[in-house]
């Protein structure tokens, strides 16, 4: 069957027929859901990693943050070309790209081989993201765009929680890397059904592609949260650190000022005048920040100090799971009623009181409070994510929401990284000096340090110990992890709780339409 012809953007043009359609919505949907999916996979493998690799804390946060560093930096270069050149077009290259290095895999046998394939499959995200969210409302008319772009959103963040079930029974049933490449088929699917099915969008009167902007985005943003992740490692003061985080934020600036002078500029600053754009980009990036730290170390707590294998560790964040869906389907109907503001609210409300509780568990915890927790926590992401980023889409006209997407998403993608990062790096902190004073002096150094880097190389060590000096060094080790899990949770708590209180005080109650745009960027006839 061929692709669906493209044709000169027109207002006047009418959406594809409602079956054809809505078998269209298929493919962003799939895209989507692997990207959030691929987001989250490796929290069950981390442990594995550590031991199949034989990884650092530090190399286990850059598995994460070389996936969404690259999503960050290239999300607003190829917003706008999507825009430019054609939305369809980016988001195939972007599938196709996701799927190399998932493909990759194939070959790594070393930290940094994980890590290059992931920079390779958050460079696809990065396409696929920004162009799945805008082609979306153009293949709809304006009765069904709400429902559609609810299913589109709930298609990603349904994604983000089942990535550890996902990826903890493949761990327990195959190889490593099969986390990975369960990517390849959804791709394979997502690229047929964009043939078949989506048509080709740009915007009406395209302008060139800002090259200085792309390249002050791309620099800036990489630069600024490199050197948030590396601040643990090496210092404020190292050169490693000081140089990219200096030059990232003047590049960053330098970003700001081109683009406010700028005759054809890589995105419209003026998206932020707009207060629920503005105040949903805010809320989601802290949301974020928030998914990826808690993540980041629930996982690791039950699978180092709680003694779960992959795949139960997937199946004791059913609790989030479950209520992410339903809460999703049950904040669209409140969000008809009372608005978005107040789904919102409720939502931040419920992170803070999950994370408070989660701040309470200790090493011995049964589930019923964890899993509380985690149900609280899922609630809350049902509520905040769809909501937020229906939203943020909804405030956008037409011809610029390729781009418009593209600075929510780069925002939101920088919220997780940092979330990684700073997390990560207190955990890792906080962990270190935990354990430190009851590592044994007569293990070798190497041994040593391995025992103060994570928790799975000091249960080895207790192993090997005698019993009362084993035993000691692994209760020490875990304490250690729930101490740092404790000030992860508390951290978070403290973020939602300041996110509720702007979200009350920013952001506006009620939608509004946005102003029409001077041209209407029109769905291609299938």
């Amino acid at each position: 069957m061929p692709s669906p012809r493209p044709t000169t953007a027109d207002p006047a043009s009418a959406p594809a027929p409602s079956r054809r359609r809505w078998l269209a919505l298929a493919a962003p949907v799939f895209a989507l859901m692997i990207v959030g999916l691929d987001a989250t996979i490796l929290t069950v493998a981390l442990p594995t990693l550590a031991n199949e690799l034989s990884a650092t804390t530090t190399e286990l946060q850059w598995f994460t943050d070389a996936y969404t560093l690259p999503f960050a930096g290239l999300l607003l270069p190829f917003g706008a070309l999507g825009d430019r050149i054609g939305r369809r077009k980016v988001l195939l290259g972007g599938l196709l790209l996701f799927g190399v290095g998932s493909l990759m895999v194939m070959g790594v046998d070393s930290s940094e081989g994980l890590i290059i394939s992931r920079v390779v499959m958050g460079a696809g995200a990065a396409a696929i993201t920004p162009l799945a969210l805008a082609i979306v409302p153009l293949m709809f008319p304006a009765a069904e765009r709400g429902k559609a772009m609810a299913i589109t959103t709930a298609g990603f963040a349904l994604g983000v929680p089942l990535g550890p079930l996902a990826g903890g029974w493949l761990l327990d049933n195959y190889w490593w890397g099969s986390i990975f490449l369960i990517n390849v088929p959804v791709v394979v699917l997502a690229i047929a059904g964009i043939l078949l099915f989506v048509p080709e969008t740009k915007a009406a009167n395209a302008k060139r592609l800002d090259l200085i902007g792309a390249v002050l985005s791309i620099t800036g943003v990489t630069a600024f949260v490199y050197a948030v992740i590396e601040i643990p490692n090496a210092g404020w003061n190292d050169p490693a650190v000081l140089l990219p985080g200096v030059g990232g934020i003047v590049l960053l600036i330098t970003l700001v000022t081109w683009l406010r002078k700028a005759t054809a500029p890589l995105v419209d600053l003026d998206f932020f005048r707009n207060k629920r754009f503005t105040w949903a980009s805010i809320a989601v990036s802290n949301v974020m920040f928030i998914l990826f730290g808690v993540l980041f170390v629930v996982p690791q707590f039950f699978q180092q100090v709680q003694g779960k294998d992959a795949f139960s560790t997937g199946l004791h964040l059913l609790p989030l799971i479950l209520a992410l869906v339903v809460a999703a389907r049950l904040g669209g109907r409140i969000a008809e009623r009372s608005g978005p503001k107040a789904v919102i609210t409720v939502g931040m409300i419920m992170w803070t009181i999950g994370l408070l509780i989660l701040a309470g568990v200790d090493t011995d915890t049964d589930f019923t409070t964890t899993g509380s927790a985690l149900a609280l926590m899922g609630a809350a992401l049902g509520f905040t994510m769809p909501t937020t980023l229906d939203m943020i889409l909804s405030s956008l006209p037409e011809e610029h929401v390729g781009a418009g997407s593209a600075l929510a998403n780069s925002m939101r993608q920088i919220g997780a990284s940092i979330g990684v990062a700073v997390l990560g790096s207190t955990l890792n902190a906080l962990y270190r000096n935990g354990v430190d004073p009851d590592v044994p002096a007569q293990l070798p150094a190497e041994a040593q340090d391995a025992i103060r880097d994570n928790v799975a190389a000091a249960a080895k060590a207790a192993d090997k110990l005698p019993a009362p000096q084993g035993g000691t060094l692994l209760e020490s080790a875990q304490d250690a992890f729930v101490s740092g899990m404790s000030a992860v949770a508390l951290i978070c708590a403290a973020l939602a709780a300041l996110t509720t209180i702007l979200v009350i005080a920013f952001l506006p109650a009620r939608d509004k339409q946005p102003a029409p745009p001077k041209t209407a960027d029109a769905p291609t006839a299938a």
